[in-house]
């Protein structure tokens, strides 16, 4: 299935690098799951920003600037905390 979405992961170790998603519901399970990892040590500071594919270009603009930041101009079409009991909160 082609993915929908590029999404970043933010926790306090820093940001990761650009995963490519297919649904806000995949991007938040990933979430959780991170935040049960004690390695990765997720709280509920950790975000996840999603951005809504429109070309292929954008999978190589995220892929070519993984590790520096965040290609593109405005912010994300959608924001997906923790909250305080593990469950996902999603913001437009």
């Amino acid at each position: 299935m082609n993915p929908r979405y590029i999404a970043y992961f933010t926790d306090p170790s820093g940001g990761g690098n650009p995963e490519p998603v297919t649904s806000v519901r995949q991007a938040a399970d990933r979430l959780r799951t991170r935040a049960r990892d004690p390695r990765i040590g997720c709280t509920e500071q950790s975000v996840v920003d999603l951005y809504l594919i429109t070309d292929g270009q954008m999978l190589v603009d995220a892929e070519e600037m993984a590790g520096v930041g965040v290609p593109f101009d405005g912010g994300p079409d959608f924001r997906i905390t923790l909250g305080p009991r593990g469950g996902a909160r999603i913001e437009r």
